[in-house]
């Protein structure tokens, strides 16, 4: 007879293995093993101070790895005093940020990349905790990629410099051109050309030119109160009035010879018009279609008959003046109807 189960053990047991999926998820999540990563090499003009390991590495703004190694020196020129930082990116979530699939762990790929522009460079996380993170974002203005590595062990991103190193080299760039000046020379030439400007005040003699403006006020009045002034005025408003007079008078003789010209013109374009609607007239008369016109033609045509017949009268009787008295000679066929018929 087979026992019966227990259902306080069958709960127990898949309690128990569902902790275990958890704790071997959450086990081989934190050794990455659903993630594929690489590791890259930052080398940093400029002090990292306040960059511990672990810290994030961001796109703009989107972590997508962290800082796994900080060096002070490493596979670098011996002249080179940059600061490398050996970085973890996690792949996956690289391509999730640009939105494409892109995939840097190919050389290639990753050197198109970076002639694009983008580039390494040191944010500050808080002022108050002065922390550090990375963030890796696209420049335009960036230029040629400079490399530091000596040997290609890890692929290089380029860096640029972060907003409080780009804001101290200005100022020592300020200073040192402040300290290039040479403030002496610069101090001796101006007290030269005040010492110049003070002497050159003191030669004017100001008691002299006052004097000078007081003597022409007084001759400007004077002259302005001067009984030569005012008759010219006198005259001057006499001459304007009789001007105004002059001008009414022969703005009224004007208007009437100008109300009489409007006058004129009007009656001239009436004539005008009298005489356009007369050649209209005239000229649907003689239109071909009209028919004075046909017996203009035919008189003209008879007229023209007319005078050929009384032209060849004047001719025959130059030839026989005596026609007028004896009449046309009969030709002899007619005149002798016997010699016809022989």
């Amino acid at each position: 007879m087979s026992r019966k189960a227990n259902p306080t053990l069958i709960g127990v047991f898949v309690l128990g293995a569902i902790a275990l999926a958890v704790a071997a998820i959450v086990f081989f999540g934190s050794m990455k093993f659903f993630s594929e990563s690489e590791d890259f090499i930052v080398y940093f003009d400029e002090a990292v101070s306040g960059l511990e390991m672990g810290a994030p590495v961001k796109f703009r703004g989107v972590p997508i790895g962290s800082v796994r190694e900080i060096y002070i020196r490493y596979n670098q020129d011996e002249e080179s005093d940059h600061s490398p930082v050996i970085i973890e990116l996690d792949i996956t979530l690289l391509n999730s940020s640009l939105g494409v699939d892109v995939d840097i762990r190919d050389e290639e790929v990753f050197f198109a990349v970076i002639n694009q522009g983008y580039r390494a460079q040191l944010v500050t996380e808080s002022f108050i905790t002065g922390l550090l993170y990375i963030e890796i974002d696209i420049d335009v203005d960036a230029g040629r990629p400079i490399w530091i590595q000596e040997e290609a062990i890890y692929k290089e991103f380029p860096s640029k410099p972060s907003l409080t190193a780009a804001l101290g080299q200005t100022a020592q760039e300020v200073f040192a051109m402040l300290g290039a000046l040479d403030v002496q020379t610069i101090n001796d030439e101006l007290v030269g050309v005040l010492s110049k400007a003070n002497n050159a005040l003191g030669e004017i003699e100001f008691s002299r030119i006052n004097d000078s403006v007081i003597r022409a006020a007084d001759s400007a009045t004077e002259l302005l109160r001067s009984e030569k002034i005012m008759t010219t005025l006198d005259n001057l408003n006499k001459a304007l009035k009789e001007y105004e007079e002059l001008a009414s008078d022969i703005r009224g003789k004007i208007d009437p010879v100008m109300a009489k010209a409007d006058e004129t013109n009007v009656e001239i374009q009436k004539t005008l018009r009298k005489v356009q609607d007369a050649s209209a007239q005239i000229e649907r008369t003689l239109s071909p279609e009209s028919s004075i016109r046909y017996e203009l033609e035919n008189t003209l045509s008879e007229l023209t008959e007319l005078a050929e017949s009384i032209r060849l009268l004047v001719e025959y009787l130059e030839r026989n003046p005596r026609a007028l008295l004896t009449g046309k000679e009969m030709p002899e066929s007619e005149s002798n109807p016997k010699k016809k018929k022989k």
